[in-house]
C-alpha cells in the first residue's frame, strides 16, 4: 500500500502524506470520522482508506446517514429492506475490521437527507447537534465524506455537513454537547463519479496504491450488500478501471475547510495603485 500526493508528484508509504501530522502512539492515536451517506458508500468509495486508517494504527467511525429504504430491487423487498442492510452493513464493515460499536445508524429516509442538515426543524431538531455531539464524544481527528458534485443529492447533503457542519465540532460553541480540539483535515471521496474538475488539471490531489489482495478483499466486503446486487453491480464492474500499472488505485480531493485568505498579492496590488 502506498500513498499519493499527485500535486508533489511524489508516492510513499508513510500515512502522513495523505494525512499531514498522523499520529499513531497509544497516547495520540488517529480518531478518523467516515460520513457515509448510505450503507455502502464508504466500502465503495474509501475501502482502501478505511483499511489505511487501521493499518496505521487509528481508529476509523462509519457514520451512515440514510437507512437504506429505497434500495429495494423487488416490490416485494420493501418491507424487510432496511433491517435486511444493517445487517449487511455490519458483515461488510467488520470484514474490514470496523468494530461495530464503531458503526452508527441515523436512520434518515433515502433522497430526504437535505431536510436534516439544519439545527432545528420546525418541528423536531436536524442533524447538526448530533453530528457535533458524535464527533466530540470520540475525539475525531480526521473527516472523510462523499463528493457533492453531481452523484447524489444524499450525498450531497453529507458533503455539506462535512465542509460545514463538522468543523463546528472544534469551535467553542454548544458546549454542553462536549468538547474537542479541532480536527486536522478532511477529506473527500467519490463513489461513483468524477470530483469537481479543476481549470488546467486533474480533481482529484491526493490517493492510494494497493495490490489485487486489498482490493479482492474490499470486493468481498461489498459483495455483504446482497440486497443491493443489482444496483451497484455496474459499479462493482467499473473498479476494474482502477487498475494502473502500480496497482489498484483510490482517489481523493482534499477539502479546504475554512481557507484562510493570502492578503500579499492584495497588499502588493494595493502598494502599485497610483492615486
Amino acid at each position: 500500500m502506498e500513498f499519493v500526493d499527485f500535486m508533489k508528484r511524489v508516492r510513499s508509504p508513510d500515512v502522513g502524506l495523505i494525512f499531514p501530522g498522523w499520529r499513531s502512539t497509544p497516547r495520540g492515536s488517529e480518531q478518523v470520522a467516515f460520513l457515509s451517506p448510505h450503507d455502502d458508500d464508504i466500502v465503495l468509495g474509501a475501502g482502501y482508506l478505511l483499511t489505511a486508517v487501521i493499518k496505521n494504527g487509528g481508529t476509523p467511525y462509519v457514520i451512515i446517514f440514510c437507512k437504506g429504504d429505497a434500495g429495494y430491487s423487488t416490490p416485494k423487498e420493501k418491507r424487510t429492506v432496511v433491517q435486511r442492510r444493517k445487517k449487511e452493513t455490519i458483515e461488510c464493515y467488520e470484514k474490514l475490521g470496523v468494530l461495530r460499536k464503531n458503526i452508527s445508524f441515523l436512520n434518515i429516509p433515502d433522497f430526504s437527507l437535505m431536510t436534516y442538515v439544519n439545527r432545528q426543524l420546525p418541528r423536531s431538531k436536524g442533524l447538526f447537534e448530533y453530528l457535533l455531539r458524535l464527533l466530540r464524544k470520540n475525539n475525531i481527528t480526521r473527516i472523510v465524506f462523499s463528493s457533492g458534485h453531481f452523484e447524489h443529492w444524499d450525498h450531497t447533503a453529507v458533503y455539506y455537513m462535512g465542509m460545514y457542519s463538522a468543523p463546528q465540532a472544534g469551535d467553542p460553541v454548544l458546549v454542553d454537547l462536549g468538547k474537542s480540539p479541532p480536527v486536522k483535515s478532511y477529506l473527500i471521496y467519490s463513489v461513483w463519479g468524477e470530483f469537481e474538475s479543476v481549470a488546467g488539471g486533474i480533481s482529484a490531489d491526493k490517493g492510494i496504491v494497493v495490490d489485487a489482495g486489498v482490493e479482492n478483499t474490499v470486493r468481498q466486503a461489498i459483495g455483504s450488500f446482497k440486497s443491493q446486487g443489482a444496483i451497484i453491480e455496474g459499479i462493482i464492474a467499473r473498479r476494474e478501471n482502477r487498475l494502473s500499472a502500480l496497482g489498484y488505485l483510490e482517489l481523493y480531493k482534499t477539502a479546504e475547510v475554512r481557507k484562510e485568505i493570502d492578503w500579499r498579492p492584495y497588499h502588493e496590488l494595493i502598494s502599485a495603485m497610483t492615486k
